[in-house]
């Protein structure tokens, strides 16, 4: 399903942009596709095959991820940090357009980052933050400015905050003796 206020082409873009902004030995963990994510659930699975992947992700994972057992023999990564189920690329548009949408009721970055994190895990606030920034909603919603606040100057005692302006003119008498 597209939602109106952000195609999914934008979204696929926000993505797009985030992977390439970080240095390439980040990329491929920094959001995890399906593929990926079954590949952690093989490495969780059998953590003494040596088999699957390489040693630098079967630790990777076994340090970040744990199993949960849905039904019998069904399984489902979760994040160890906040132990929250895993957001693969793939559900992430229809998830957050929904959080966005009906839970927070366009409320926002923080809003939105707070719900997504509630219930999911290995998603990046930055990610959140271009979402909402292409949000054609929140995006009309925003003042065009932000005028400054006037903020008086209030003294703690009398006469304790003093303005004192000097000014200096020279006689006639002191300018001839200067030349």
């Amino acid at each position: 399903m597209e939602y109106t206020f952000i195609s999914k082409d934008t979204f696929n873009e926000i993505i797009e942009n985030y992977i390439t902004s970080l240095p390439t030995s980040k990329q491929k963990k920094a959001l995890i596709d399906l593929n990926f994510l079954n590949e952690i659930k093989e490495v969780l699975l059998n953590p003494k095959d040596n088999i699957i992947s390489t040693k630098n992700t079967r630790d990777w994972a076994k340090r970040k991820f744990k199993l949960e057992e849905i039904t019998p023999g069904d399984f489902r990564v979760i994040v160890k940090a906040n132990n929250n189920p895993v957001l693969v690329i793939e559900n992430m548009y229809e998830v957050l357009c929904r959080i966005h949408a009906e839970i927070t009721q366009h409320g926002g970055q923080k809003q939105t980052w707070k719900s997504v994190i509630d219930k999911w895990g290995w998603i990046k606030q930055d990610i959140i933050e271009n979402f909402v920034n292409n949000c054609t909603i929140c995006a009309t919603r925003k003042p065009s400015f932000h005028p400054l606040a006037a903020k008086p100057i209030i003294a703690r005692n009398f006469l304790s905050r003093v303005q004192v302006n000097i000014n200096y003119t020279r006689s006639e008498e002191h300018t001839s003796e200067l030349q």
